[in-house]
């Protein structure tokens, strides 16, 4: 028999099928994303105190933390989740993601700022622990040094 009999021909369908979008079924039982969180804006001010935040992260929804700082300042970081399921991302004010995936150790991350404007730290879960569906729990500080 050519072609491999009717097992191949129902798998070249299946692909067809797929290549096409007529298998959709697959998508109804995706779980959509949750909303977007507003932006919560802190007002650091250089050589002040730190400021912070306490509140929860929820699978596949990031926690946005804006603020303004000059280029040159520093940026000291803490994040404390007791899971440690928890990670960074900094976007500078050109709307570049500058720092991905970052966990910061029991003495913070120190970032040099190159840009005056508004950054956005994002505290966000990890791959492994959203897919699961996961909440942590965090605290956030911030502190800017000139």
């Amino acid at each position: 028999m050519r072609g491999g009999g009717p097992g191949r021909f129902a798998r070249r369908l299946l692909l067809w099928c797929a290549g096409v979008g007529l298998l959709v079924p697959t998508l109804a039982t995706a779980i959509p994303p949750p909303p977007a969180r507003p932006e919560l804006v802190l007002d650091l001010h250089a050589g002040g105190d730190a400021r912070g935040i306490e509140d929860e992260v929820r699978a596949y929804q990031a926690v946005p933390v804006s603020f303004r700082a000059n280029a040159a300042d520093e940026l000291l970081v803490w994040l404390v989740d007791s899971e440690r399921l928890l990670v960074l991302d900094v976007e500078a004010p050109s709307d570049l993601r500058w720092v991905s995936g970052a966990m910061p150790g029991p003495d913070g991350l120190r970032l040099r700022l190159m840009e005056t404007g508004v950054y956005r730290v994002f505290v966000v879960m990890t791959g492994d622990a959203a897919r699961l569906g996961k909440a942590a729990r965090f605290q956030l500080r911030l502190k800017l040094i000139r």
